[in-house]
């Protein structure tokens, strides 16, 4: 006999659902492959007005280029946050996210896998937090960098062996 399901309990039936049952902890492998490609970037106002991102077939508008040419300044080996990029463009670190998630020019010339969390963990790398692909990919290039983090992908040393943001701007 199969029990109904109540709010005080559980049936046996829902007790046996597969999604109910402990699922193992996927592994993420980090694809680097595409860290020394460089892409050309429009510099003149002649260029970038007639650019189409092939990302989302629009042209970029004058605050997505101020978002780039500002990522494009942060060195190899040091990384800042999303927050100092919106503070000195006098904007919300959301925008700067938005920008960067659909920057066709990465990872060179524009190197956003350098943009990482106020808090210093990685995250918000096309929507991804956490253990996913995106992050295992964002923390590959860093590393390859001389950058190190921690099991919960927070930033334990730059190449400089500090913890330091990159806020030069």
């Amino acid at each position: 006999m199969t029990k109904t399901r109540t709010r005080s309990s559980t049936t046996d039936k829902a007790a046996a659902s597969p999604y109910f049952k402990k699922q193992p902890k996927k592994v993420f492998v980090a694809n680097d492959d595409d860290v020394t490609s460089l892409i050309v970037y429009p510099l003149t106002q002649k260029e970038r007005s007639s650019y189409i991102n092939p990302k989302t077939k629009r042209n970029l508008t004058k605050f997505h280029y101020e978002v780039y040419d500002l990522v494009a300044k942060i060195p190899k080996g040091q990384v800042t946050t999303y927050k100092a990029i919106s503070n000195a463009l006098h904007s919300h670190p959301r925008a700067v996210g938005q920008a960067l998630r659909i920057n066709p020019f990465c990872p060179l010339p524009i190197p956003c896998h350098r943009v990482i969390m106020s808090n210093k963990a990685i995250g918000g790398f096309n929507g991804g937090s956490g253990d996913c692909q995106f992050v295992a990919n964002k923390k590959a290039k860093l590393a390859n960098e001389g950058l190190a983090f921690d099991d919960k992908n927070v930033l334990k040393s730059n190449s400089n062996g500090d913890d330091s943001i990159f806020s030069d701007f």
